[in-house]
């Protein structure tokens, strides 16, 4: 399986001047054509370095790619689209004078271009995204709020009024990321002898979504006990692992990190266990072949409630459990459900603490 679920949100400032011959004082430019000049800077994002799913603070140093830059009317209606590159002022001469507004959009890589006509919000915030195409943080789709035209001086060459217009990248995912050690604290007393990591990934997920940060398509929740992972859940949320083994209550490594980007909030991240259990199984205990570790929720470490939002990441260190916690994705058996604790980056990073479930 691949590790390139990673996800890191970030911010990239497009600076727009807007110059025309017209009258001073003239707001809305009507008449004539439009010369603008772009300045695209990035913004700080996280990066995750490569062989693992872990972002680290120190990592910020990702460009947006592929930035159009969308010239629209007032009613949002697209009027030209233009190519811009990080760190070079582009110059566009002979913009209509109908532009009053400007948007962008970064990292946007579907088989099926965005549109060059239509509407911003229906046509360019409501395209279709794929996740699998986005499960690397360095490659987190990014989109801008439409920005007005605004007078802003005078040009010192010509002394035709300049207008100006900054908008700001911000992705719509969010990312959930899993580094440290396992500890299982009463393996000694319970009925399971050894506890192999197969999998780690996400259930209750989105497949699409649209640039404007509406999921799309069926929720993919499974409920279904099998050998490898739910089966309705793409690859894109998922790993599989080559262990560790837990065999004593002592803490044990996962060896790397694991990330996965999201839209809104999974209902569980779970850790998948092959299991051995002693025999016979004592009285009172209940064991599972495959078992899971569910992680239905995430608080802080002051043990507030966290509700995943875009542009951060949410980092679960060191899951301590007992084993109670481990269930099986079965319907027809009792749950319960566990809350991790958690950590936030814009393409802030939060750390958090899970709640378990069943």
């Amino acid at each position: 399986m691949k590790l390139n679920k990673y996800f890191m949100l970030g911010l990239a400032g497009l600076a727009f001047a807007a110059c025309s011959n017209e009258d001073e004082g003239n707001d809305i430019l009507t008449k004539g054509t439009k010369q603008i000049s772009v300045t695209i800077s990035a913004g700080s994002y996280g990066q995750t370095k490569v062989g693992s799913g872990w972002t680290e603070d120190a990592d910020k140093a990702i460009n947006p790619q592929n930035i159009k830059l969308y010239l629209l009317k007032a009613d949002g209606n697209i009027v030209r689209v233009e190519d811009a590159q990080v760190g070079s002022d582009n110059i566009y001469h002979n913009v209509s004078p109908e532009v009053t507004k400007i948007a962008a959009v970064a990292n946007f890589n579907e088989d099926t271009p965005l549109p060059v006509e239509g509407n911003w919000k229906n046509n360019v915030l409501g395209a279709t995204l794929n996740m699998d195409k986005y499960g690397v943080a360095s490659t987190a789709p990014l989109a801008s709020e439409v920005a007005a035209l605004v007078p802003d001086g005078t040009d010192k060459e010509d002394g035709n009024t300049m207008y100006t217009a900054t908008v700001e990248l911000a992705t719509m995912l969010s990312r959930i990321e899993l580094s440290g050690n396992l500890t299982c604290t009463n393996l000694g007393n319970s009925a399971y002898s050894k506890l192999a990591l197969t999998h780690i990934g996400l259930n209750g997920v989105h497949q699409q979504f649209t640039l404007g940060g509406e999921q799309v398509g069926n929720e993919l929740y499974d409920k279904t006990n099998q050998g490898g992972y739910p089966v309705s859940v793409p690859a894109c949320f998922y790993d599989e692992t080559s262990g560790p083994e837990i065999t004593t209550t002592a803490e044990t490594a996962l060896g790397v990190g694991y990330g996965y980007n999201v839209l809104g909030q999974p209902k569980e991240m779970l850790l998948k266990f092959d299991t051995e259990y002693k025999s016979p199984v004592a009285e009172g205990f209940i064991v599972y072949d495959p078992a899971y570790l569910k992680i239905t929720g995430l608080k802080t470490a002051e043990g507030d409630k966290v509700t995943m939002e875009a542009g951060k990441i949410y980092q679960i260190t060191d899951l301590e459990f007992e084993e109670e916690d481990l269930t099986d994705l079965d319907p027809g058996e009792p749950t319960i459900c566990v809350t991790a604790t958690v950590k936030v980056k814009d393409w802030d990073i939060v750390p958090v603490e899970p709640e378990y479930g069943k």
